[in-house]
């Protein structure tokens, strides 16, 4: 079982990339190091999550919901599909690495309900229940709270308002990775 405690949020061990992380720097070798930007952000979970202009019936006991988060690259990263209730959780660490500091950077976040074939308006079966754009973080500074931010959806050509939101941490390191 990962630990999920804001002690290990905070800790510099990098999961999803161990073995291209040095982290036991030899000063002989300093040549091989690459400077890198490792951003790491907690979803938490997503609350009142609602069927918002739905035309279908929908069970909120068998919703299937993951958060996609995308970088101005165009990059994705997403979370394993949770089943839930308009509260679903996610509890899960994604780490975005920059080459250069991402300064001024946002990263969009969408709340996607899966397994919607009999909904109108999807051929993928996947329907966006709800978005938001936050920025990346400064360099080394550690939020001291959760970050809960007000989810809204496309309708048409507006964005409304789904009175929900998503909470989540971010944190963003300088990596040193070994070059061979």
């Amino acid at each position: 079982m990962m630990d999920l405690s804001r002690r290990n949020f905070y800790n510099n061990t990098i999961t999803s990339h161990r073995d291209h992380y040095n982290f036991n720097h030899d000063n002989n070798n300093n040549n091989n190091l690459e400077e890198v930007y490792v951003m790491k952000l907690f979803i938490k979970k997503a609350s009142n999550i609602i069927r918002f202009n739905d035309t279908f019936p929908y069970s909120f006991e068998r919703a299937i919901y993951r958060v996609i988060v995308s970088d101005e690259k165009g990059r994705e990263f997403s979370t394993t599909r949770r089943m839930g209730t308009p509260t679903p959780e996610w509890n899960e660490h994604i780490e975005i690495s920059f080459e250069s500091e991402p300064i001024n950077q946002e990263l969009t976040l969408m709340v996607i309900r899966e397994n919607c074939y009999d909904d109108p308006g999807t051929s993928t079966g996947e329907k966006v229940v709800g978005r938001a754009i936050i920025p990346v973080p400064e360099l080394n500074v550690r939020p001291k709270k959760d970050s809960v931010v007000e989810l809204v959806k496309l309708v048409g050509v507006d964005e409304k308002r789904v009175e929900a939101d998503i909470s989540f941490l971010t944190l963003l390191n300088r990596v040193l990775i070994e070059t061979n």
